[in-house]
């Protein structure tokens, strides 16, 4: 990895400023079966392997309630941006294939444009001039200093849906109650809300940064999710994909059994792109414990600029910081 990526990264990480609590969020975590010792605030997932050893009994009929884990290893930190497009070249011949880590392995930087990439989009030329227009820090092709990023999170700006999920895919609160699925998100403390009564979107809707969503069973394990009128100030994933006020994004919760449920989430901007696509294609959730409780992660606007105004000498290159 470069030292200009090296530098985005931490300043990336390092930029959040999160809580004092990340640190309980990506601590190393107990092994399998160490539950009983686990402290009761703050907690980690178990590892992958814990997941796949695990005997899981039958799914409940029309029910995704639960404390759910997007674990890092199955793709879930998507920093190059949505899980099924990173704006990644493909790995050098030799490299075992598969989806790539998105650690920064086939990124190059200072593209212009999505050029080369392992699984490339279709831009309209409204969407081109979009994406063209925001410089995302990576790691990707498009990749600039951080410092130079004009990524709404950078600012401690809500970061809204889809992006929500599309990045920084951590564990989630799912409250079901008779006419509404409430998604309680950690990160940069988000919520949604979505309706189950019924009712039509608004006919006009005024943008919102998490939109409007409804949902309805398409059977007894497959719980479904459009959401419209998100706010276009927001970015669809960190490495800086536009949308426009037209996009509808559909999600797909399908419980396989007790323990595992597959989200897989389609994109439909008309003005952004020529065709719908996928962005996350069955990615797995896994149930945690009924007492799991998830860390705080918060964005601080001060310490954000305090941050900011610290490193950007550091990591803006010379030639670029003089202009």
């Amino acid at each position: 990895m470069s030292k200009r990526v090296a530098f985005s990264m931490v300043a990336l990480i390092a930029g959040l400023i999160l809580s004092r609590n990340l640190h309980a969020q990506t601590a190393t975590p107990q092994a399998a079966g160490d539950e009983a010792r686990q402290e009761k605030w703050n907690n980690v997932p178990p590892p992958k392997s814990a997941y796949a050893e695990k005997k899981s009994g039958p799914a409940p009929r029309r029910d995704i309630s639960g404390i759910w884990d997007a674990t890092a290893a199955d793709g879930g930190r998507q920093v190059s941006g949505a899980l099924e497009h990173p704006a990644l070249k493909p790995l050098a011949k030799g490299v075992e294939a598969g989806r790539p880590d998105q650690t920064g392995e086939g990124s190059q930087g200072e593209q212009n444009d999505e050029t080369g990439i392992m699984h490339p989009l279709s831009y309209t030329p409204l969407g081109l001039a979009a994406l063209q227009a925001n410089k995302p820090s990576g790691p990707g092709v498009r990749q600039v200093a951080s410092a130079l990023a004009n990524d709404p999170a950078d600012h401690c700006e809500p970061i809204g849906f889809p992006y929500m999920e599309l990045w920084e895919l951590r564990t989630l609160n799912f409250v079901q109650t008779s006419n509404q699925v409430i998604l309680l998100s950690p990160f940069y403390g988000n919520y949604r809300v979505i309706w189950t009564d019924g009712r039509e979107f608004p006919k006009d809707p005024d943008p919102r940064w998490n939109g409007y969503s409804v949902g309805k069973w398409e059977d007894d394990y497959t719980f479904v999710v459009e959401t419209v009128g998100l706010n276009p100030k927001s970015w669809l994933d960190h490495a800086g994909r536009p949308h426009s006020e037209d996009l509808r994004v559909v999600e797909r919760f399908h419980r396989v059994d007790h323990d595992t449920m597959e989200l897989t989430m389609t994109i439909n901007d008309p003005k952004m792109y020529t065709d719908p696509w996928l962005a996350l294609n069955k990615f797995p959730l896994h149930l945690q414990r009924p007492d799991f409780d998830i860390p705080e992660l918060l964005c601080s606007p001060s310490e954000m600029a305090a941050y900011n105004k610290d490193i950007g000498d550091v990591v803006v290159p010379a030639s670029e910081n003089k202009k």
